[in-house]
């Protein structure tokens, strides 16, 4: 089975879903911290955990997350940084991020990333958000092209 990373750049002037910003949380949680009940979700409030519907753009600011129990298009695993150094190339921080991703599977699925069925979806940052510092990345797990969406907790699945 061929694995691959797919990747949307993060923040840049494009829709805004469920009303959410960048930095909003417009979901309801409960005392642990899990999403309860749906809501907009800026990509710098994604938290380890969350569960959300991915958009069709190429470039976000936010996307609609949603109870982990439901169907859902990703799950977010990780948010490190990029270990890219240089000068902004976007093909690179993307690549480099994709490595960096695969750190931090199989810690959070519970399977190696070449032996699970789930795919990984990268946001990176763009070259503005890059050159003022942003180096975050948020690594999400997603089902294979032509798999159904996913239902429940990836983390400690196994999948």
């Amino acid at each position: 089975m061929m694995k691959r990373v797919v990747g949307a750049a993060a923040v840049a002037g494009v829709a805004m879903f469920g009303g959410a910003g960048a930095f909003d949380d417009n979901t309801t949680r409960d005392a642990s911290g899990e999403i309860t009940e749906a809501g907009g979700l800026g990509v710098y409030a994604i938290q380890i955990g969350d569960c959300v519907m991915l958009p069709d753009a190429e470039q976000l600011t936010s996307m609609e997350a949603v109870p982990c129990s439901g169907p859902h298009d990703a799950q977010a695993f990780a948010k490190p940084d990029s270990e890219f150094g240089g000068v902004y190339e976007e093909n690179a921080v993307f690549e480099s991020g994709g490595l960096t991703c695969e750190k931090s599977f199989e810690s959070f699925v519970g399977t190696d990333y070449y032996e699970s069925r789930l795919e990984i979806y990268l946001l990176y940052p763009l070259a503005e958000g890059w050159d003022a510092g942003d180096r975050e990345l948020v690594c999400m797990v997603t089902p294979a092209i032509g798999d159904p969406p996913l239902i429940g907790d990836a983390q400690n699945s196994g999948w």
